[in-house]
């Protein structure tokens, strides 16, 4: 009998792979951090799953599942986690529970909205896959002027000044330390973002509409305004507006305590609310502005087309500010006090996403990011639980009821082992291991049982060119860049200091023309971009000889450039202030590139191409009650479980770092927020 053969999705070198892959992009991405950073291991992550996957249809889209891939695993890296990290720390049961459940919770939205950007490049068809790279390209182009103009004007010390005290404007290196007096603070999240690319998905629904009832937006926009006064009006004038106001207006802070570092009350003029001072500083117009904003809510509802895969987007950004004001907002949920409250807005995007991918037959979406979510949920909360572990070997506060003579000998023979950069290997490496996993699982789980994908009719190939362009250009740029704060910083040596690389620097042959570094490395990296993007262009029209014909070649291609990129401009990032520390770091990180080097190059064979019949399945809710349901039971599991075995360890002792979330001494009761102070 003819021993069955396994699909190549679900080969242990695949499995490994994309593992190693994104545990790659996880450790480079604790370095350069935040959405940006976060894309690195989408991309390697979701070439990885396709290319291994053996389904010809699949290879054929590799620069959409990077694409996607990059843009779904980006939005968790607008959420702060570290606070919840904290907590597993604090050594107060309560807050211990709270903590492991928060990780769950954040490394789940993180899982499951990278999981359904990786998705969605396998399960939609062409057509619809490609068309909605235009309202896209209207979303980015204001992201990209949001990127390079907005911090250059809401970083002046005129706008974060504190009008109580005196102007603090952040230094150098020290980008919006003042950011809680920005206008369009909202509790620390992404609302400006966020609103400018649902004011782009508008922009782009009247232009593709290019209808008569567009004349009928300021309208709308008028009379709700007028309304929106009116509905002010009285409620200021019969006396309502002063009892309604503490329902909605709350400062985020506790109030019945004193400041531990002035010994008096907190200032609550000094404090941040749940609303951006935008609001109070035009108080009279707060009526227009709601009003404006719902009635032309409402012309949208009514003469809203959102095509060209344009409702998809509207679904996430309409998700985002739902939650984050019905959660945060208005009924004061937060994750991670005092810091941002994304999550919010994450989960509202996913919900926004599954209701989505149900309107239109994308179920196999839905699934596939309940299923990687519930893995890669586990994935801070198992590795935080192992950190504390490692750590617990002379661990000084676990130690601190033993007599010093017997306490400081083991201190001292653990030392060496406690310096190690046990987050950096641990919560950073460790856990993209974890969220590598759940993406390979997940992908092969619709590997076996989706349909081949509608590839007719094969239009729009810019959108190819596109993707991979973003890729090699976008993704690299906005995190390499940030090697140049790290190069021109001023660092200790001894008894002196030096610069790695001159602030500023003259032009050669010309020594009346200079540059600052950043304009420097502007210069020499646009110029490879346009090279790039005229390459592709060429390509697009005939195909350049160096240039692979196989999906399975080209997608090779583009994952050995970008990985060996990333690592390099990571070791440039680390190289100036390098320390013994950093060898396991970048260590690690080298010897996974190579390693994924070998799998992808040895395991991904062209012979592959779908030699195990695909058995597809029409009905998928099954599949994702299931997974909804698995989803619960880990959720479950990852709090008791893992508080559990840390406090058999540890007891009611910190390992270091306390900071409860409940109780008088919790660091959002002590520390809030305060505007005349740099925010943390």
């Amino acid at each position: 009998m003819a021993r069955q053969r396994i699909h190549p999705s679900w080969r242990i070198s695949t499995l490994i792979l994309v593992s190693v892959s994104l545990s790659i992009g996880w450790g480079i991405r604790g370095n350069f951090g935040h959405e940006y950073g976060a894309m690195l291991p989408g991309v390697l992550a979701s070439i990885a799953v396709c290319l291994m996957s053996g389904r010809e249809d699949w290879r054929r889209r590799v620069a959409y599942f990077a694409f996607f891939g990059a843009l779904g695993w980006a939005f968790g890296g607008s959420f702060s986690y570290m606070k919840v990290v904290s907590y597993t720390h604090s050594g107060h049961l309560p807050s211990q529970l709270y903590g492991f459940f928060g990780l769950f919770a954040g490394s789940f939205l993180w899982s499951a909205l990278g999981g359904a950007g990786t998705a969605y490049a396998a399960v939609e068809s062409r057509d619809r896959l490609t068309q909605i790279f235009r309202p896209l390209c209207w979303v980015l182009v204001v992201w990209v002027a949001y990127y390079f103009f907005w911090e250059a004007v809401m970083n002046r010390p005129e706008v974060t000044q504190y009008t109580g005290g005196a102007v603090v404007g952040p230094e150098r290196g020290q980008e919006r330390e003042m950011r809680q007096n920005d206008p369009f603070y909202w509790l620390d999240a992404d609302v400006v973002p966020a609103f400018l690319a649902l004011v782009a998905l508008c922009a782009f629904d009247l232009w593709e509409r290019r209808s008569w009832n567009a004349i009928l937006l300021p309208l709308f926009a008028a009379a709700g305004g007028a309304v929106g006064w009116g509905v002010q009006w009285l409620l200021m004038i019969s006396g309502a507006l002063p009892r309604i106001l503490p329902w909605f207006v709350r400062v985020q802070g506790d109030l019945s305590i004193m400041n531990p570092d002035t010994g008096q009350p907190f200032d609550p003029a000094n404090m941040v609310t749940n609303w951006p001072t935008i609001f109070s500083r035009y108080s009279p117009y707060v009526g227009v502005l709601f009003g404006g904003i719902l009635a032309i809510a409402i012309y949208y509802a009514i003469f809203g087309k959102w095509r060209s895969g344009a409702s998809l987007l509207v679904h996430m950004a309409v998700g985002w500010f739902i939650a984050f004001l019905v959660l945060p907002v208005l009924l004061g949920i937060r994750m991670t006090p005092p810091r941002g409250d994304n999550w919010a807005g994450g989960l509202g995007m996913l919900l926004g996403i599954l209701v989505y991918m149900f309107r239109n037959k994308l179920v196999p979406v839905a699934v596939a990011s309940i299923l990687c979510g519930t893995i890669g949920g586990l994935g801070i909360a198992f590795t935080q639980c192992l950190k504390l572990l490692l750590i617990a070997p002379g661990n000084p506060e676990r130690l601190a009821d033993l007599p010093p003579e017997v306490r400081d000998p083991i201190i001292a023979q653990w030392a060496h082992w406690q310096s190690a950069n046990w987050h950096s290997i641990v919560i950073e490496q460790g856990v993209g291991l974890i969220y590598g996993l759940g993406l390979a699982v997940a992908m092969a789980i619709l590997a076996k049982r989706m349909g081949h994908t509608n590839e007719q009719p094969p239009e729009r190939r810019w959108t190819e060119a596109f993707a991979a362009g973003f890729v090699l250009i976008a993704v690299v740029y906005v995190n390499m860049v940030k090697c140049v704060n790290e190069w021109t910083t001023v660092r200790q040596v001894g008894e002196g200091t030096f610069r790695s690389v001159p602030e500023v620097m003259k032009m050669p042959l010309f020594e009346s023309i200079q540059f600052s570094a950043y304009t420097w490395f502007c210069i020499v990296y646009y110029s490879l971009a346009l090279c790039i993007v005229v390459l592709l262009s060429i390509h697009m029209r005939r195909r350049l000889p160096f240039m692979p014909i196989t999906g399975l070649g080209k997608g090779q291609l583009l994952y050995l450039v970008f990985v060996w990129i990333a690592v390099t401009f990571n070791f440039m990032k680390a190289l100036v202030a390098f320390h013994e520390s950093r060898i396991a770091t970048e260590g690690v990180l080298f010897m996974n590139a190579v390693i994924a080097t070998f799998l992808l190059v040895a395991f991904a064979r062209e012979e592959d191409r779908d030699v195990i019949p695909v058995t597809p399945i029409e009905n998928y809710r099954p599949l994702f009650i299931k997974s909804l349901v698995a989803m619960c039971v880990a959720a479950v599991f990852s709090t008791l479980a893992f508080t559990g075995v840390v406090r058999s360890v540890y007891g009611n002792h910190h390992p270091g770092g306390y900071e409860p979330r409940f109780g008088s001494d919790a660091g959002w009761r002590l520390h809030p927020i305060l505007r005349d102070v740099k925010h943390r």
